[in-house]
């Protein structure tokens, strides 16, 4: 790979130092002289809030990377104002030359670039304030961030679903040079390096860090459960997701406390939540529901109307409150708009990493309706106000697959999953009527130009 924005790495390590400045309850890391970043603690400390500040901005877990990945699904439409590469996303018709799909591409392996930086300096650095459990901690996050990353692209760009394709994604994981071409990988290494950095993380991190503004040890199990499970190896999917649930740290909120999920912060649902604050706002807010009075104009993203018949089959589902069909302009209707991310004034709105309840479904998925998953389904559900499914209610693995994927349609949109899981169940078709071939972004273009098409574009673009 080779970026057509060729100082990458000199942008992401004046991120370290700049942008870092993000709050994240640590002093700022702009207090720390350029010339002593990975030479000390100060400076290594000062580049891990930089790696999760090159998370925060709008193309990747601002709010584009989920938003645009539901957008093209049949939970999420497009508004805005006649935005071309908006239209496409949502239209189901994303060209190469999308700018979207670039910027989001630039902005995760400009972040693996910051994590591999890390990586670089952590083993090397010798400074007395900066102990062992300190720099294993460290090391860790990068290993995790790094591996999301890899993860994070394989799911957009990459043929996640198809461990026989030669449709991965270029690994980075070294500092690289402007001048460095990496072709894509294989899908199958692709997962392999993946699974890798996330054991290797998960061997050295201590048990005990559970801070979920960061990536801590039960976000790092709980990612090794999503990525099993998307590379259709269900029993360790089940081992890493119970791994997590029955830890205890995290839980469940009931009926009527779950929606204090978005309206506060850090709630004991929240495994990995990527904070904002006032002065450092993120866009959901922006992009999904602006003020009161909006127009369909002035909202990216909003709730296609087949969310709504969705929900109105499910009369009990308490989730249904978290989309509003209603109270909108009439330019919106018949599509609504989500209420996760209220707050008008501060828009300091989280990005959701990971929750406990993707954990409950991942472990369902995973064990099957022959294994026991309907009652972690059942469980969820009771949660959120439903009534259990029998198992007379779902007589096959195929009806309770069915279930889950509606479950985690029901709890997850907006979050930035549905069109994965269309993908990987190769349901574009029959859900949304787009050939099977585009449950994938293209490559950008510029990349492939700038590669001198080593890295090749995805098969139909």
């Amino acid at each position: 790979m080779k970026f057509y924005i060729k100082n990458i790495f000199l942008f992401s390590f004046a991120v370290l130092v700049i942008s870092s400045c993000q709050k994240l309850d640590v002093s700022s890391p702009s207090d720390v002289p350029t010339n002593n970043v990975f030479k000390n603690a100060d400076g290594l400390r000062s580049a891990v809030i930089g790696m999760y500040s090159t998370m925060q901005v709008k193309e990747y877990y601002g709010a584009y990377y989920p938003l645009m990945a539901d957008l093209n699904s049949d939970a999420l439409t497009q508004g805005g104002y006649d935005i071309p590469s908006l239209n496409e996303i949502g239209l189901h018709a994303i060209t190469p030359t999308n700018l979207y799909a670039e910027r989001i591409y630039v902005a995760i392996y400009k972040t693996i670039a910051t994590a591999n930086a890390i990586l670089q300096s952590v083993d090397v650095i010798s400074d007395p304030n900066l102990g062992e459990a300190e720099k294993k901690t460290i090391k860790a996050q990068a290993l995790a961030i790094r591996a999301l990353g890899h993860f994070d692209l394989l799911r957009l760009y990459g043929y996640h679903w198809d461990l026989n394709s030669p449709n991965g994604i270029p690994l980075i994981t070294s500092v690289q040079k402007a001048t460095d071409i990496v072709p894509r990988s294989t899908v199958a290494d692709t997962y392999t390096a993946i699974i890798k950095d996330l054991k290797d993380a998960n061997s050295i991190i201590p048990t005990d860090f559970t801070d979920a503004k960061y990536a801590n040890i039960l976000f790092i199990k709980g990612l090794l459960a999503r990525v099993y499970l998307y590379k259709k190896d269900m029993v360790n999917a089940a081992d890493f997701a119970t791994q997590v649930i029955n830890d205890g740290t995290f839980s469940l909120l009931d009926a009527s406390t779950f929606p204090t999920i978005y309206s506060g912060r850090l709630s004991a649902e929240s495994i990995f939540e990527l904070t904002f604050d006032a002065q450092n706002q993120s866009f959901f807010n922006g992009t999904t529901y602006v003020r009161p009075e909006a127009l369909r104009t002035e909202v990216f993203f909003l709730a296609n109307q087949k969310l709504n018949l969705f929900f109105q089959s499910r009369p009990r589902d308490k989730r249904s409150e978290l989309v509003d069909f209603v109270n909108n302009d009439p330019g919106i209707l018949p599509d609504g708009r989500t209420l996760k991310y209220r707050g008008e004034v501060t828009k300091d709105n989280p990005a959701y990493m990971m929750r406990i309840a993707e954990i409950y479904l991942i472990a369902a998925e995973a064990k099957k309706l022959s294994g026991g998953g309907l009652t972690y389904l059942n469980q969820l559900r009771e949660y959120r106000g439903m009534e259990d499914i029998s198992p007379a209610g779902v007589p096959s693995e195929a009806s309770f697959l069915q279930a889950v994927l509606d479950e985690r349609l029901s709890e997850l949109n907006f979050e930035g999953h549905r069109f994965f899981d269309l993908a990987r169940y190769q349901l574009m078709e029959n859900i949304i009527g787009v050939s099977n071939e585009y449950s994938v972004f293209p490559i950008p273009q510029r990349e492939v130009i700038a590669t001198n098409q080593q890295v090749k574009q995805n098969p139909g673009f």
